[in-house]
C-alpha cells in the first residue's frame, strides 16, 4: 500500500512563511486587522502547499456558517442570472458558499425549507428579484436576525439596497433617440410594470429637458398576458414614419422590430430600435438590438461583498440605498442614428 499523504495544516503554513498560527488563521478569514501584503503571502503560502481549509474548523472557530443564501423569484430571469453569476464569483473569492433558491409559485413545503434555511444554515441572505408578499410573510422574521442586501425594497424589514436605477434608464434610453436630427421617434411603454414605469419617469423628464413633450412620442400597450397578440394595434399606425422607437423592455421591442418589418420597413436600416434590459433575444434576432445593462452582474457582486462585510462585521454603519447605473449597450439596431 502506499504511503497516505499528510493533509497539510495551518501549522503547516505558519512554518512556512515564518508567521504566527493567529495571524494565518486571520490571514485566511479575512480579517481586517491583517495586511493586504501578509494575506497575500498566507494564500501563495496556501496554493504552494495545496492547503484545503477545513470548513467545519473554520465555522467552529469563528461561530459562523460561511454560507449565503440567494433567493430569486424566476431563475429564467436574466438580471436574477447575472445577479447569482456575480454573487458566486465573489463569495468563492472569500470561501463561502451560496445557496440558491428558486421561489417562485412555491407550495408550502418549499416555504418551510426557505424558513429553515434562513433561520438555521446561512449568515446573511441576498435577494436577487422582488418576491411575492406570501414567501417574504413566512420568512421575514429569521432575516431580521441575519443581515439582508435586497435588489429593491421590503415592506417591513430594513436592509441594505443595491438596484439598478431604472430612471437613469429612462434618461439613456432618450439620449439615444434624440441623437435623431428629425426627432421622428417613439418611445412604446408597457403598462402594469413598476420597473417599467420608472424607466418611463426618466424618459420623461429627459425629452422636457430637451424642449420636447413626452406625451406626444409615447404610446402605451397592455402586458402580453393581459394584450394578446393584437395588443400592438395602437402601434402599428405610428410606424409609418418614425426613424427610432424604443421599448420599456427588450422583449416588446424584438416585437416592434417584426411589426416593423411586417409593415416593410427594415429594421436597423429604416427604424432603428432600442430595448431595455440586455436580454439574450437581443443578441438572436437581426440587426442586434442597442439596449439597456441593468449590471445584475456587478451588483450581485457588490451585494455579495457587502453581506460578507456585514457578517464580519467589518462594515456596521446603517442600512444603505445604492442606485447603479446602468449602461447602454450599442449595437447594430441603432448604427443608422446620427
Amino acid at each position: 500500500m502506499g504511503q497516505r499523504m499528510h493533509k497539510v495544516t495551518i501549522e503547516d503554513i505558519s512554518r512556512h512563511t515564518g508567521l504566527s498560527r493567529g495571524t494565518v488563521s486571520r490571514a485566511l478569514n479575512n480579517r481586517p486587522d491583517i495586511s493586504e501584503q501578509t494575506r497575500q503571502r498566507v494564500l501563495e503560502a496556501c496554493t504552494r502547499l495545496r492547503y484545503v481549509p477545513s470548513h467545519a474548523a473554520r465555522s467552529l472557530a469563528t461561530g459562523r456558517r460561511y454560507a449565503i443564501a440567494v433567493l430569486v423569484e424566476d431563475l429564467r430571469s436574466t438580471f436574477a442570472a447575472c445577479f447569482l453569476r456575480g454573487a458566486i464569483g465573489c463569495a468563492g473569492a472569500q470561501r463561502y458558499g451560496v445557496f440558491v433558491s428558486e421561489v417562485g409559485g412555491d407550495g408550502g413545503a418549499i416555504l418551510d425549507y426557505l424558513h429553515s434555511l434562513v433561520d438555521e444554515r446561512v449568515d446573511a441572505v441576498l435577494i436577487a428579484t422582488p418576491l411575492r408578499g406570501e414567501v417574504l410573510g413566512r420568512i421575514i422574521e429569521p432575516m431580521r436576525e441575519r443581515p439582508v442586501v435586497a435588489s429593491a425594497p421590503i415592506s417591513g424589514l430594513s436592509c441594505d439596497i443595491l438596484s439598478p436605477d431604472h430612471v437613469e434608464a429612462g434618461r439613456l434610453v432618450a439620449r439615444e433617440m434624440l441623437r435623431e436630427p428629425t426627432r421622428r421617434v417613439l418611445y412604446v411603454h408597457e403598462a402594469g410594470s413598476v420597473i417599467a414605469s420608472k424607466s418611463l419617469e426618466g424618459f420623461q423628464a429627459a425629452c422636457r429637458q430637451a424642449g420636447l413633450d413626452p406625451a406626444a412620442i409615447t404610446v402605451e400597450v397592455p402586458p402580453y398576458e393581459a394584450g394578446g397578440p393584437r395588443r400592438l394595434e395602437a402601434v402599428r399606425g405610428r410606424l409609418g414614419d418614425v426613424r427610432v422607437v424604443a421599448a420599456a423592455n427588450d422583449f416588446l421591442a424584438v416585437e416592434l422590430m417584426l411589426l416593423c418589418a411586417e409593415l416593410g420597413r427594415a429594421p436597423g436600416r429604416e427604424v432603428a430600435f432600442i430595448g431595455q434590459g440586455n436580454e439574450l433575444i437581443g443578441t438572436r434576432v437581426w440587426p442586434p438590438l442597442t439596449t439597456i445593462d441593468y449590471c445584475g452582474e456587478e451588483i450581485g457582486q457588490r451585494a455579495m461583498d457587502l453581506a460578507v462585510q456585514r457578517v464580519t462585521k467589518t462594515r456596521e454603519d446603517a442600512a444603505q440605498r445604492i442606485l447603479v447605473t446602468p449602461v447602454l449597450v450599442a449595437r447594430e439596431s441603432t448604427r443608422m442614428i446620427g
